[in-house]
């Protein structure tokens, strides 16, 4: 059942989406730029450093604020203004089996749905897999 909820999504998810726009806001302002994500599922704060091809995320523990991990880079390759494609930078990142695994079978498909002022909620798939997660616009 779980298999035919997430294939449901995928058409969504593949479909060009067209520019999304909030406030002053565009897909394009997420570009570029210097965001936020907090995962409380995961207790985890990920401070998020953007340039148009390379994502540094550095990643805190929520409940001691410390850093729990080295910096992890990521190239980044824009299919549309909305949509892209993270793939770890193995030469500049630690990485393991499953992270060469992620990058051999396309990296992830990361999707902007939609923008609330300085958020945008991005949607990533892999391996038919879809989490949805909200990223802030900080500079």
């Amino acid at each position: 059942m779980k298999l035919l909820i997430l294939l449901s999504f995928v058409p969504l998810l593949l479909a060009n989406p067209k520019e999304i726009i909030s406030g002053n806001l565009s897909c394009k302002d997420f570009k570029t730029g210097k965001f936020v994500l907090i995962s409380n599922e995961t207790n985890r704060k990920f401070l998020i450093h953007r340039t148009k091809t390379l994502q540094i995320e550095e990643v805190f523990d929520l409940s001691t604020k410390k850093k729990i991990q080295k910096d992890r880079y990521y190239r980044i390759l824009w299919k549309s203004d909305c949509q892209f494609i993270l793939l770890l930078d193995l030469t500049k990142s630690q990485h393991d089996e499953t992270d060469k695994y992620i990058n051999s079978h396309g990296g992830y498909l990361c999707t902007i749905k939609k923008i609330e002022g300085k958020c945008a909620i991005i949607e990533t798939q892999f391996a038919g897999e879809i989490f949805a997660s909200e990223v802030c616009k900080t500079q």
